[in-house]
């Protein structure tokens, strides 16, 4: 038996810089994995099948292509096992219980990182021998975020999201997660349809966090955090732009300043946003104080991981 934890992300930057020629649009972004997890555990089989299980999701949350008869073929873990089967010849399978506490379609990767545990988690049941450029490439065969996933912690991510350079960890942050409530349909590919030239960036913003991070790095040893200042005066997300022009994600945003609760912040291709924080004391401050109320409305406190 072999277990893996599949942690989710947020991502600190995310700029759109053009589309290729391929379709898919060029980014820049610094990604951060978060303890908010998903469980992955293994066992040797003869065939490859997933075993789901959910914990604290929202009622109508279920696992992405799950079509309600334990059918889970076009699911990411189960692309994942049998692309890592084909490509290395290997003649076995896997039973793999999945447990979901991520919600799904949220921004926050759930779903990549447990295709990027399930790559992880067989190369050790079945004696692979992959090292982790190698389980990434075969990540960012299904999927962008993958090979990020592969590495975790603070990285730097750019191309399609297949090109993954690891930073040194940033110190600990603390986070809100809100689970904004809207319903997207086929979220990723719909949000991407109104990203024109005029959302495009040069990749500005995520350079200069990036130099930050390298001479915190460097002049302090990551000792301290001083050197940084606020990581709330780093953080961009092109997605914005187009929520912004939904009048119900405004107005939720809108409602969560009024109770103080301000710099929210887009996790990926949303709709959970997320406040950042030094302080896990403020954090829970503000869940106690400002969101107690709030019981039909989903939210976490995480911390950023390595």
């Amino acid at each position: 038996m072999i277990c893996e934890i599949a942690p989710a992300k947020i991502n600190l930057t995310l700029e759109i810089i053009n589309k290729r020629n391929d379709g898919y649009h060029e980014l820049n972004s610094i990604m951060q994995t978060i303890d908010l997890c998903d469980v992955l555990t293994f066992w040797e089989n003869e065939w490859i099948k997933i075993i789901p299980e959910y914990f604290n999701l929202p009622p109508e949350d279920k696992l992405s292509e799950f079509d309600g008869s334990n059918y889970l073929n076009n699911n990411l873990v189960y692309k994942a096992a049998s692309l890592l089967k084909k490509e290395t010849g290997y003649k076995g399978g896997a039973l793999i219980q999945l447990r979901k506490n991520i919600p799904s379609a949220s921004g926050l990767g759930g779903g990549s990182s447990d295709a990027a545990a399930t790559l992880r988690g067989l190369n050790r049941l079945w004696k692979l021998g992959l090292s982790k450029k190698d389980l990434a490439e075969i990540g960012s065969k299904i999927g962008s975020d993958i090979s990020y996933f592969i590495y975790g912690g603070t990285c730097f991510v750019k191309g399609r999201g297949e090109i993954v350079i690891p930073l040194k960890s940033l110190p600990t942050k603390w986070l809100i997660i809100i689970l904004i409530p809207l319903d997207i349909k086929r979220k990723t590919e719909k949000l991407y349809s109104f990203i024109n030239s005029s959302h495009y960036s040069n990749g500005d913003y995520t350079s200069f966090f990036l130099k930050k991070i390298n001479d915190w790095a460097d002049d302090n040893n990551g000792n301290s955090s001083d050197a940084l200042g606020s990581i709330d005066d780093y953080l961009v997300n092109t997605f914005e732009i187009v929520y912004n022009k939904a009048r119900e994600f405004k107005d939720w945003k809108r409602y969560l300043r009024k109770l103080n609760i301000s710099s929210l912040h887009l996790a990926g291709s949303g709709p959970a946003v997320y406040y950042i924080s030094d302080s896990e004391i403020d954090v829970k401050k503000i869940m106690d104080d400002n969101l107690a109320g709030f019981n039909g409305l989903r939210k976490y406190i995480a911390r950023t991981v390595p």
